[in-house]
């Protein structure tokens, strides 16, 4: 088969056409020849020898092994009559598909040195560096101030979208540097908006350095103005700036807390100890101090919230807080000045004091009220003073003059009566100076009082001097 096919070449193609024409002039006369002579029937020989057989018979051997010949080169060789229309279309194919690939070949090399241009308006910049840069481009950039782009976004480009640029060459970008910080923009009264419109007043007029803060407020509702600050004081609403920081402030509301802190227990623990626990968890703890006879002085004695309780950040508590043992204060009208002195536990300070309506030995006062608990030596300090009654005026007759300052102060003064004096001089045979007389004496008087005291003026006798010798030794 493969034989059979091979002939239908272009060379064996038209030598096969040329053969088969030549063949047909040649057999056509030899079958009518063949039409026209008898066929005569031999007998076989009876010998195999082709030498010994007849000639008519050979004759008639190589008659039929030509048409036998004829018979296959028939069957083996076919011409298309169609042969040369396909042959035209064939060539077409092939000039049309030499055009196709150049034009293919050229659409290829164009689309390797060339990249389509991508739309990067009011992308970032780093994506449009990027890209340039994936694409071998060469990227230039300008800035200038906008209120449309935000910040580093391109505003334009110099290769429209879509349009071929070729690779190695520069592209040109306009980013936006963000809003003008010199610009002033007023601000509004914050108080009269709402929160949305606060947002958005912010973000519509790219005001950046003015934050909005959230904090916690027990007496104002969520979302609801709380107080506005600029930073700079010497500038107002009116004459604010983008570049200016400020800050307005909004409430979240009161503040609410899990209760997920675990109450230790205090008992018998230092003071000190609380007082870090409560800071740490933000717990609002009360102190309240007490006496104890089995608590030393600054350990707890209980707490207001049992161990292992649950409670909340900012959660009140109380804790009591041991004194130490107290000392109680006694009602002194009770006992006399010698028994008061004999108290212990208490800095005591028993004074007696005239007075004009307590007869003696009588309480006066105490300095802290009886039942009292007093912790520590500086709180345990208590002054009691007794009565003397009213006052009695001694006879101070023979006395000095000069001594009735401390006699008047000692006997009178320091136990709060008023007694004073006045001295008068007087001839008298008796030492000048020695009191020789006394308006009163020996007698009460009232807690103010006032005594007229006589005084010697007697120049005319004074002490007998002696004379010590000059020889008397140490100790004589």
């Amino acid at each position: 088969m493969s034989d059979f096919l091979s002939k239908f070449g272009k060379d064996n193609y038209d030598k096969l056409e040329n053969e088969q024409k030549s063949s047909g002039e040649k057999n056509e006369p030899k079958a009518e020849e063949k039409q026209d002579e008898p066929i005569v029937e031999s007998a076989p020989s009876t010998s195999s020898d082709p030498v010994n057989q007849p000639a008519q018979s050979r004759y008639y051997s190589n008659i039929a092994q030509r048409d036998a010949d004829n018979d296959r080169s028939d069957e083996e060789v076919e011409v298309d009559p169609d042969y040369r229309r396909k042959k035209r279309r064939k060539q077409g194919f092939i000039i049309a598909g030499s055009v196709l690939a150049a034009i293919l070949l050229f659409f290829i090399y164009y689309q390797m040195v060339h990249v389509k241009m991508e739309d990067f308006v009011g992308k970032p910049v780093s994506e449009a560096r990027t890209w340039t840069t994936d694409n071998d481009l060469e990227m230039e950039l300008t800035q200038e101030y906008s209120t449309e782009y935000e910040e580093n976004q391109i505003i334009s480009q110099s290769v429209p979208e879509k349009d071929k640029v070729r690779k190695g060459k520069k592209v040109q970008f306009v980013s936006s540097k963000g809003a003008d910080p010199e610009d002033v923009i007023p601000l509004p009264d914050f108080s009269q908006m709402s929160q949305p419109d606060i947002v958005s007043w912010i973000e519509e007029n790219h005001a950046k350095n003015l934050k909005v803060v959230y904090e916690f407020s027990e007496t104002i509702k969520q979302g609801e103005f709380i107080r506005m600050e600029i930073r700079d004081s010497n500038i107002t609403a009116e004459e604010y700036k983008r570049k200016d920081s400020a800050a307005v402030y909004l409430s979240k509301g009161e503040e609410v807390f899990a209760k997920d802190i675990t109450v230790p227990d205090f008992s018998n623990k230092p003071k000190e100890e609380v007082e870090q626990w409560a800071k740490t968890n933000m717990i609002e703890m009360e102190y309240e101090e007490e006496d104890s006879n089995t608590i030393e002085a600054n350990l707890i004695i209980s707490q207001s919230v049992k161990a292992e309780e649950k409670v909340a950040k900012k959660d009140q508590m109380k804790v009591k807080v041991s004194l130490g043992k107290a000392t109680l204060v006694p009602n002194f009208g009770e006992l006399t000045p010698d028994e008061a002195s004999e108290q212990t536990g208490l800095t005591l300070s028993v004074k007696q004091k005239f007075h004009s309506d307590v007869s003696y030995g009588k309480l006066i006062s105490q300095s802290v009220e009886a039942g009292t608990k007093l912790m520590g030596q500086e709180e345990t300090a208590v002054n009691v003073v007794y009565s003397l009654g009213r006052p009695y005026l001694r006879d101070y007759r023979g006395q000095l003059d000069g001594d009735l300052p401390r006699l008047f102060y000692e006997d009178y003064h320091s136990k709060g009566a008023n007694v004073n004096y006045i001295v008068k001089y007087v001839d008298s045979p008796e030492v000048k100076g020695t009191i020789v007389g006394m308006s009163a004496f020996n007698q009460f008087i009232n807690m103010t009082y006032t005594v007229e005291v006589q005084v010697s003026n007697n120049d005319s006798v004074s002490p007998i001097s002696v004379p010590v010798p000059d020889d008397m030794g140490e100790g004589e």
